[in-house]
């Protein structure tokens, strides 16, 4: 064997002649293998020769030798169906594998209302829904109609409005995490 494994890592490294690849059938298929059909073309090794001297090489071996497994045949008895275990269910999976988690379409569906409200604020204005402004309390209840978000608690001053069409930066806070929880809600399981 230590002589196979030698002869081996002399073909790898290239020290054998074309002549004594030829004569070992084994060496010439395995340099068939590693270097490819052109390889043997060139050192004037043709492939029918060496699949030649394989064939006889194993054919000269006597008897079962040939790694073959013989299965004993003691008759012995299949499973039937029925003595199987049964087979594990798959429930939990799926409620997850036919549609979105209850978490996402409520995060679909808040994004999807708080993006419809900001922008309902900014271009019409919570104002005309909203009937707590008086002009006792402040001189432009009429025309500031927009809702600043952080004085939300003050509707009742001036300082809670403002005209519509100004953007502010809880608009724009706002108008992010709306979308953001719209997009979480989409990536979630589907």
């Amino acid at each position: 064997m230590a002589d196979d494994d030698n002869r081996l890592k002399e073909l790898l490294d290239g020290n054998l002649s074309p002549q004594e690849i030829a004569d070992d059938p084994v060496l010439a298929s395995l340099a068939e293998r590693i270097y490819g059909t052109d390889f043997l073309d060139r050192v004037g090794i043709t492939r029918g020769e060496t699949k030649r001297a394989l064939v006889e090489q194993f054919s000269e071996i006597e008897g079962d030798d040939l790694l073959i497994d013989i299965l004993p045949d003691d008759d012995l008895p299949l499973p039937m169906p029925s003595d199987m275990p049964p087979n594990p269910s798959n429930d939990e999976f799926d409620d997850l594998s036919t549609g979105r988690s209850i978490q996402d379409r409520l995060r679909m569906v808040g994004g999807s209302l708080g993006l419809l409200a900001v922008i309902t604020n900014l271009f019409y204005g919570f104002g005309n829904f909203l009937s707590v402004c008086a002009t006792e309390v402040h001189s432009t209840c009429g025309e500031s109609l927009k809702l600043n978000w952080v004085e939300f608690h003050r509707m009742d001053e001036h300082i809670a409005w403002s005209p519509t069409g100004s953007i502010g930066i809880p608009d724009v806070i706002l108008t992010i995490l709306c979308i953001a929880n719209i997009i979480y809600g989409l990536r979630g399981r589907n």
